[in-house]
């Protein structure tokens, strides 16, 4: 029988006014150790101040190990340790630890510093409070726990060994590697450089005797880089985690890497997708010896920087055997549904898409034309000093014009708070909007017409398919530290930014193919509504057809069919801004704060609802009709994955991939919100996400090549350049994929979602 020793405080710096302290959950977190362990507490008021308290303690306690979620104690322990390497910030000043970056490390103290014989092992836990704050709380704690109590369960790691690349060893480290089973490789950069420089490049292998090795080559100098293209040729297979970072830069060294099959980010998100995918958790995660080591390389010290390369192949390498050691059959098959998509991933952020400048420069000025008398105006209502952007300024104009609570206070100034105060009265909607316009344009001049943000006259971004719990593709500015999030570029004030984003020289033009509604289709074919499958297979314009259904208005009333018509927009468009809401299982108090009080009594008046109703009765009403229109999806559909979930605590698509849900819906509404969103948004994206491929794979190594250049994909649409007249409407033919999808029901129908294709035009803008 083991004593644990337990050190945490009454209060954590990080905790709220109202956050319970440790000493609350002890009693859950004696159930998380079980039986066959005596648990002696040690909670103080402000945490330990010295080291020597905690020695004496363990030592007279006699314990076999200590858990600490101190953050005091932390950084007593890791300084008392004569190989931790202190960090510092970029001003010079010391880094401050974080329990959250330790969460999961396990020390063992030598005997000697605690003053006996024997070493004392230390685990590093988040406050106690984690157990009720993080859905995941309770299943994080428990796993880390079992480095103390379970120690013989986890993944038997290789000792860490590393040695710089000189001419002297060289050779010999390149045959050693040539026998390797397994290498895993890793890259240091420098943020910010103009050049998009490799500082030095890292390799870990795997031999058939079981040991590991790492070695860092530096590629300040050819002779580096030809030794990092050597090794990056060998034969066996290679793991990265978040390769498309490494791989990335490797391209640009003329550097390709041979046999990338295994990347650690992937393997874990297509595990624990809701879980953090960065390499000291999953090294955490996966490894029972491990000490968070990610700031070891910013002491400023070059042996160190290597170092911490050295160790982050050696981290990577052994997790991805720990996890394809533990990794349950469907989590292994999401991987290989997963993973081929960082190909075409990395293809297109390596590429990029062509700019404008001139274009570029118009837009700019056509922006900075409206802003400026907004500007103007705002100055002349509330003096020279006024700043739009300015929380404080702002809250207190809230205040003068009456949107402040009962106690006088204005909690925020976001674009939301202000669409909620213009509808209090004309003239705050006067006021307001202005604010928000100027604010609108501010942010497309910073974040969208910044030429620095451009390299080589190019755009650049990065897509990644483990960005999302649902499996779609996220984005965001490129590993080159520049460019844009490449889907959500703003369509707002005639495309200010898709105009200058041009087809690349020697193409006909861009294309982009596109699913139409692909989720509400996807919506009706899980939940087998019968209603809602019949609407989305039919002519009918979707939302139009809810109009009608929804508020009792004739269908002809509201939209031309014979001439594709729109008659009432904001009929449609409120109709679709309530399928919305009810796709995303919305309560009324959700969708009023969505839409905004403008636009909901706007519908208020639309619909002539009774004047007593209150906007969050008005967003009730406009749930209840979607519900009373779609009962299985608002309800079958719902009660099948409470009770899905429930047992199993996952869902499955029609296409095989499987999440894993740490929230119960069947007690929280976020997590059923999250549950009922999953099926849709998982079975188009995943969709979309098999033609992608496929189309790239042809534009690459089949006879799409050179005809059609792939540039991204864009929630349930892929864009790309081509040559040939014939080939938008020969990839918009390649776009139909259809799916067996079995209903909650078990009933099983094909669905095939129809692609339209735009093309013909030189700029994206042009794209309709």
């Amino acid at each position: 029988m083991s004593t644990i020793g337990f050190f945490g405080i009454q209060a954590h710096e990080s905790a709220g006014p109202d956050a319970q302290r440790d000493r609350a959950y002890l009693p859950k977190f004696k159930e998380l150790i079980g039986p066959g362990h005596i648990l002696k507490g040690s909670i103080s008021e402000s945490g330990v101040e010295f080291f020597n308290v905690f020695a004496t303690k363990a030592k007279a306690a006699d314990l076999d190990s200590a858990i600490v979620t101190d953050q005091k104690l932390l950084t007593l322990i890791l300084n008392a340790l004569p190989d931790f390497k202190k960090s510092y910030n970029k001003n010079g000043a010391e880094k401050k630890l974080s329990m959250n970056d330790y969460h999961g490390s396990f020390i063992e103290l030598s005997g000697h510093l605690i003053g006996r014989d024997r070493p004392l092992e230390v685990l590093f836990l988040n406050p106690l409070e984690h157990l009720r704050t993080v859905p995941e709380g309770e299943f994080i704690f428990r796993r880390f726990i079992s480095k103390i109590t379970k120690p013989n369960a986890w993944f038997p790691q290789t000792d860490f060994t590393w040695e710089l690349l000189t001419p002297d060893n060289a050779e010999s480290l390149l045959a050693a590697f040539a026998t390797a089973k397994l290498i895993a490789s890793d890259i240091e950069t420098q943020e910010g450089n103009d050049l998009r420089v490799i500082d030095c490049c890292g390799f870990a292998a795997l031999f058939p005797d079981g040991t590991t090795h790492s070695v860092v080559i530096p590629t300040n100098s050819m002779w580096g880089v030809r030794w990092m293209r050597k090794f990056n040729e060998l034969p066996a297979p290679k793991c990265y985690q978040n390769g498309l970072y490494d791989n990335l830069y490797k391209l640009r060294y003329n550097s390709p890497v041979f046999n990338w099959m295994y990347d650690t980010q992937h393997l874990f998100h297509s595990w624990y997708s809701e879980l953090p995918k960065r390499l000291d958790f999953v090294t955490a995660f996966a490894l029972r010896k491990v000490r968070f080591w990610k700031d070891d390389g910013k002491s400023g010290n070059k042996m160190d920087h290597y170092e911490y390369n050295a160790r982050d192949c050696w981290a990577t390498l052994n997790s991805c055997l720990s996890l394809l050691l533990e990794m349950p059959d469907w989590a292994k098959k999401n991987y290989l549904i997963e993973f081929p998509l960082v190909f075409p991933c990395l293809h297109c952020e390596a590429d990029g898409m062509s700019l404008d400048q001139d274009a570029f420069e118009k837009s700019k000025k056509n922006v900075s034309d409206k802003l400026e008398p907004l500007e103007k105006q705002l100055e002349n209502w509330f003096g020279v000093g006024f700043n739009p952007a300015s929380p404080v300024q702002v809250k207190n104009l809230l205040k003068v014009l009456g949107c402040a609570d009962r106690s006088g206070n204005v909690k925020s100034s976001d674009e939301k708070a202000l669409v909620a105060a213009s509808s209090a009265h004309p003239l705050n909607e006067r006021i307001l909007s202005a604010i928000l316009e100027v604010r609108g344009y501010r942010k497309l001049l910073s974040t969208y017409l910044d030429w620095e943000k451009f390299w080589n006259n190019r755009l650049y971004y990065k897509l990644n398919p483990a960005g999302t719990d649902t499996g779609r593709l996220a984005s965001t500015e490129s590993s080159f530290w520049c460019g844009l999030q490449i889907q959500n570029i703003p369509a707002r004030d005639g495309d200010v930014v898709k105009c200058f984003v041009v087809a690349d020289k020697g193409w006909d033009g861009l294309a982009e193919g596109d699913y139409s509604q692909s989720e509400a289709r996807c919506v009706g074919y899980i939940s087998g509504c019968r209603p809602l499958i019949d609407l989305v297979e039919s002519s009918h314009d979707y939302h139009s057809w809810n109009a009608s259904k929804f508020f009792g208005v004739a269908y002809d009333k509201i939209y031309d069919e014979a001439n594709g018509k729109t008659l009432d927009k904001k009929l449609r468009d409120l109709s679709k801004r309530t399928n919305h809401g009810a796709n995303y299982n919305m309560g009324p108090a959700v969708m009023l704060e969505t839409m905004g009080p403008k636009i909901v009594s706007e519908a208020k008046r639309i619909l002539k609802l009774p004047v007593k109703w209150s906007l969050n009765d008005v967003c009730g009403h406009l749930l209840k009709q979607y519900a009373e229109t779609y009962p299985e999806v608002k309800v079958d559909l719902q009660v099948w994955i409470k009770r899905t979930i429930g047992i199993t605590k996952k869902l499955t698509s029609s296409l095989g991939w499987t999440r894993y849900f740490f929230s119960n819906p069947n007690n929280s509404k976020p997590a059923l919100n999250a549950a009922v969103a999953h099926g849709p948004q998982n079975l188009s994206v995943g969709i979309i996400n098999e033609v992608f491929y496929k189309i790239w794979r042809q534009s690459v190594y089949g006879d799409l090549r050179g005809r059609v250049r792939i540039k991204a994909q864009i929630h349930d649409s892929i864009l790309f350049c081509y040559r040939g007249k014939e080939i938008p409407e020969l990839v918009r033919q390649m776009m139909i994929n259809p799916i067996e999808v079995t209903d909650i029901k078990g009933v099983k129908r094909t669905l095939k979602i129809p692609p339209t294709m735009s093309a013909g035009s030189y700029n994206w803008s042009g794209l309709k």
